[in-house]
């Protein structure tokens, strides 16, 4: 702010000069060029009129003949009314050490008559004009440096007063643990409060993977629940209770699927974790998806269940930019579901159909459907429709839906159902292309 101020000063300082030396040779060539107009000869004597002006503001007028010799006015120094004349010149005369200047007109009063008339005045007068800005500027300086730096200091801190609410909110954070805690914004659209949204986004995303990392450990602890159960029960029995040779394979026998299931379980835990947090870096391509839904299909008819019938009825040569296998495990897990609570003898009906810009994979079935209060709780993780048969051999782990809606939206598609009890389902997958 100083040296701005004293930049400032500098300026005002010239320009206040140069415009005060601009307006006195301004006043001294008006005030010559006008008392030429009050001099002339009149019956052979040079005649000055009563509207001539000899001195004003600091000026000097002066009349010399045509010999040079003074006919009227006086001047401040002597050796200015011997200088030599030029006409319509203002220029500078030193006397001693004080600076002058002179302006000449030559006036042709008759045809063989002249006269000079000679405007005087000091340089330094254009300093009187300007002393009373030096001053002023030389005293409203320091108080705008002073007023300058109090409101520099009090906007500052207004400024940085969210930076300030950050900082505490993200220490009540690291304190109490609560990543719902939010940093409060004003929607003033300024950086800092853009930067306080941006921190809450942030806390948003944070406190999302943290529950994400709860429910994975709460479903995880309780689904292993029971397989781990019946492993220890076993393993118990065996040790204790277990005489023969073929009982004992029976029990190992037991160990080994539950041992599987929770291999199974695991795989399918962190399979679904890298997808709902986006972990893994998936290839996305244009990919022949009637030719893949097909080969799913193909696939899936032959290891059925309950005698059940599939067909399919797929428009060919649809393609669409995705990741393949993330679109068979999608199809995969909405045909086993189809076929794990499909009727015996049912049918399965897959298609593919693209209209409008739209791609709509369909998995119809007639199985035991769903009541409309389930359907919204269907994408929830461990979620069973048949509680009966969530142990049963062929029951699954209630983790195909949800996986299903993942990868649907990772490739920015929806997912939608409508179900009757005892009516069957058809899950409707659409995709803008």
């Amino acid at each position: 702010m100083i040296i701005l101020s004293a930049v400032v000063f500098a300026f005002i300082a010239f320009y206040s000069s140069s415009t005060a030396a601009h307006e006195l040779k301004g006043r001294l060539t008006a005030l010559v060029d006008k008392n030429i107009k009050e001099v002339e000869y009149d019956d052979g004597e040079l005649e000055i009129d009563d509207d001539f002006v000899s001195f004003k503001n600091g000026i000097h007028c002066l009349i010399f003949d045509q010999d040079g010799a003074k006919v009227s006015g006086y001047s401040p120094a002597g050796a200015l009314e011997r200088e030599p004349f030029q006409d319509g010149v203002v220029r500078s005369v030193k006397v001693g050490l004080e600076p002058y200047l002179l302006y000449d007109r030559l006036v042709a009063v008759t045809k063989n008559k002249h006269v000079w008339v000679r405007g005087v005045v000091p340089e330094k007068g254009s300093a009187v004009d300007t002393a009373a800005v030096y001053r002023a500027v030389l005293i409203a300086v320091p108080l705008l440096i002073v007023l300058a730096a109090v409101g520099g200091y009090l906007i500052a801190g207004r400024s940085l007063q969210p930076i300030k609410e950050i900082g505490k909110t993200a220490e009540e954070i690291r304190e109490s643990g609560d990543l719902s805690t939010r940093i409060a914004v004003d929607g003033s659209g300024d950086e800092l409060n853009r930067l306080a949204e941006i921190f809450n986004r942030m806390f948003d995303r944070l406190e999302e993977n943290f529950e994400v990392q709860r429910r994975f450990t709460s479903d995880a602890s309780h689904e292993l629940r029971t397989p781990v159960s019946v492993i220890l029960a076993q393993c118990e029995y065996a040790l204790e209770d277990v005489s023969e040779k073929e009982e004992l394979y029976e029990l190992i026998g037991a160990i080994q699927k539950q041992g599987y299931r929770m291999s199974h379980l695991i795989e399918s835990l962190l399979s679904f974790t890298r997808l709902e947090q986006r972990t893994e870096a998936y290839s996305f391509e244009e990919i022949d998806l009637s030719a893949l839904v097909l080969s799913v299909c193909r696939e899936q008819k032959e290891s059925g269940e309950k005698e059940i019938t599939l067909t399919e009825e797929i428009q060919p040569e649809i393609v669409l930019k995705a990741d393949g296998p993330l679109l068979v495990r999608m199809l995969e897990n909405l045909i086993r579901n189809a076929y794990r609570y499909g009727r015996e003898q049912g049918r399965i009906r897959v298609s593919l159909k693209e209209s409008g810009g739209e791609i709509r994979l369909t998995v119809a079935d007639d199985g035991i459907g769903m009541a409309e209060e389930e359907l919204s709780r269907i994408w929830s993780r461990f979620y069973r429709v048949d509680q009966s048969r969530s142990r049963t051999k062929g029951a699954g782990l209630g983790l195909g839906l949800a996986m299903v809606k993942q990868i649907v939206e990772l490739h920015g598609g929806r997912v939608e159902v409508k179900s009757e009890p005892r009516w069957g389902s058809v899950f409707t997958v659409i995709f803008n292309n």
